[in-house]
């Protein structure tokens, strides 16, 4: 999905000239550590939780705070995984889309993670598979046969440096099938060091759960 079809419209843009009860009240009503600040349709930055309640910051107005965040931003037509990667660098729990330079609205992270879960990475019974191995070594269609082999079929991959080693590269796969044995036998014999699995036949997941299951396949 791109992030205009995420916009969350239920969270409203406040403007400069709104007072501090607002900010607070609307915070408290759409339960969001942030809000974006808007003038003339353009993003000036958005003002947190921390600032409104930090006693040696007092301001009537929301637009006499320091804003934070001017560069949290996705272009409407930017996909979901580009806006966790904005998320990540700025810390906000909500994204702000552009159209060219025009404010369209906020993507929330918690609905990033509904979204995210109703994909087959997280909403079908199987497996998690983290191997290791060097770049030169890797061969996804090697991986995928393999565990073609073994009756299974690959969900969804990642692969990213390893954290221990920068010469090698971890690999994430979420297979179809609960019992791993033989394909874990099957890519050990192919030079692939096996160094975790785990079962994830319980899909009652709780948000907590997905996003730490979503970052695991997106983490750089």
């Amino acid at each position: 999905m791109i992030a205009e079809q995420l916009i969350n419209y239920m969270v409203p843009p406040l403007k400069p000239g709104d007072d501090i009860a607002r900010a607070k009240q609307w915070m408290d009503e759409f339960r969001v550590k942030e809000l974006p600040v808007v003038q003339d349709n353009k993003l000036l930055g958005f003002i947190s939780e921390d600032l409104l309640y930090d006693s040696e910051i007092m301001h009537p107005e929301v637009g006499a705070y320091p804003l934070i965040g001017q560069s949290c931003v996705i272009s409407s037509s930017g996909h979901y995984y580009d806006i966790l990667k904005v998320q990540n660098d700025h810390q906000l729990e909500m994204v702000a889309v552009l159209a060219g330079d025009e404010f369209k609205g906020v993507v929330l992270i918690s609905d990033i993670l509904k979204e995210f879960a109703k994909t087959a990475i997280v909403n079908s019974q199987g497996a998690i598979i983290t191997l290791r191995t060097s770049l030169n070594d890797y061969s996804l269609a090697e991986i995928a046969r393999i565990v073609e082999m073994n009756g299974s079929t690959i969900l969804g991959a990642n692969v990213k440096p390893d954290l221990d080693d920068p010469s090698l590269i971890e690999i994430v796969l979420r297979i179809n099938h609960q019992d791993v044995n033989q394909i874990a036998t099957g890519l050990s014999k192919s030079g692939y060091k096996v160094t975790s699995s785990f079962n994830t036949e319980d899909n009652s997941f709780d948000e907590k759960d997905r996003f730490g299951l979503l970052m695991k396949f997106l983490d750089p």
